[in-house]
């Protein structure tokens, strides 16, 4: 456990430290290159996630689906209907020799980067990642490598649509739903959010309630094909994870007009509350909390982005605004302590266990 909160005290005492970026534009964007400082941070959290050792809710079903491949049969093996970017990683640390270790050092680095690049592009990159770490790092890329590393390649993604380069967008969400297919969803939501033509908004639409009817069947087919602890973890905790999106939302459609954005992004962060709220909703008129959780999943930059415009969203311009940071890195403070000690799933966390050092 001692692990977990080391990383988290360094990443918010970076965060506490830093003050509010300047603006690369007039319209509020901001550089999203990567100095050296991050190009270590990208390092040290690709080790420490992809070095774990039993760690995760889905330590043994990922080695039984390594083991179940034939390293002579790549090409056939390979099934464009299930995930086989997923499965292409798998081939790859198989070839080199290195077994699971490869697979979630691959996944590890990709996620890493992903969350690194959209962490530059907002203003307060070190509180975006204090935010992240105690769920999207722990919990989603160290115990569900498929949406972990799904997830840091759609924010790649997400980062190139604010700067308005959507071929590229398109790109990493398809590749992205290699991995896992739920990140789909996003392509949808971002036509919906860059055009005001009304047969592609009815598209957009018609294609949400599909991908949404598709996932809700598909989760026999999952639990078939990966065999999930998830599902009773997903039911028991689907409300905590779908609030903790659903708190910045709210903040956001409220008080969207204090938050420095350019309108293109306004509007998909937009999108992004009200699906989060409508997730919520459906939580309680459904029983398909499974469903809800694995949509939700791909919400989560919403709190990245939300609690980094913060502190200038509601502080004074003129200051440094570090109490209300001080408030946010309490805040999942709280949410990591309380998940740690006493979440019924926590165990399979605990203790982080790295095959370079003992358990700590």
């Amino acid at each position: 456990m001692l692990s977990y909160w080391l990383f988290f005290f360094v990443i918010s005492f970076f965060a506490i430290l830093s003050k509010r970026r300047v603006p690369l534009t007039l319209d509020g964007r901001y550089n999203s290159s990567l100095s050296i400082l991050w190009w270590i941070v990208i390092l040290f959290l690709a080790f420490f996630i992809g070095l774990r050792h039993e760690v995760g809710g889905d330590w043994t079903n990922y080695i039984r689906h390594l083991q179940r491949l034939d390293p002579n049969n790549m090409l056939g093996a390979l099934n464009v209907f299930a995930d086989p970017g997923y499965d292409i990683l798998n081939y790859a640390s198989l070839g080199l020799g290195w077994g699971i270790y490869g697979v979630n050092i691959f996944c590890g680095f990709i996620f890493s980067l992903g969350l690194a690049f959209f962490c530059r592009h907002l203003p307060r990159p070190f509180l975006a990642l204090a935010v992240a770490f105690p769920y999207m790092v722990i919990v989603v890329a160290m115990g569900y490598s498929r949406q972990g590393v799904a997830l840091g390649i759609a924010m790649i993604g997400l980062v190139h649509l604010s700067r308005e380069q959507r071929l590229r967008f398109i790109f990493f969400i398809l590749l992205a739903a290699t991995i896992h297919k739920a990140a789909f969803l996003l392509m949808p939501i971002a036509a919906l959010a860059t055009t005001k033509n009304r047969k592609v908004v009815f598209f957009s639409f018609a294609v949400i309630i599909a991908y949404v009817y598709f996932v809700f069947l598909s989760d026999a087919y999952e639990q078939l094909i990966f065999n999930y602890i998830e599902a009773q973890y997903r039911s028991q905790g689907a409300f905590i994870r779908l609030t903790m999106n659903a708190i910045p939302s709210v903040i956001f459609l409220i008080w969207n007009h204090r938050f420095n954005l350019p309108d293109s992004d306004r509007l998909l962060w937009k999108i992004f509350a009200y699906i989060s709220l409508l997730l919520m909703l459906m939580l309680f008129l459904t029983d398909a909390s499974t469903a809800l959780d694995r949509i939700g999943l791909y919400m989560i930059p919403i709190q990245l982005v939300v609690f980094a415009y913060l502190p200038e969203a509601f502080g004074g311009r003129g200051s440094i605004n570090q109490w209300i940071v001080l408030v946010i890195i309490g805040y999942y403070f709280s949410v990591m302590f309380v998940w740690l000690n006493f979440s019924s799933h926590a165990a399979l966390w605990l203790p982080y266990k790295n095959i370079l050092f003992n358990a700590i």
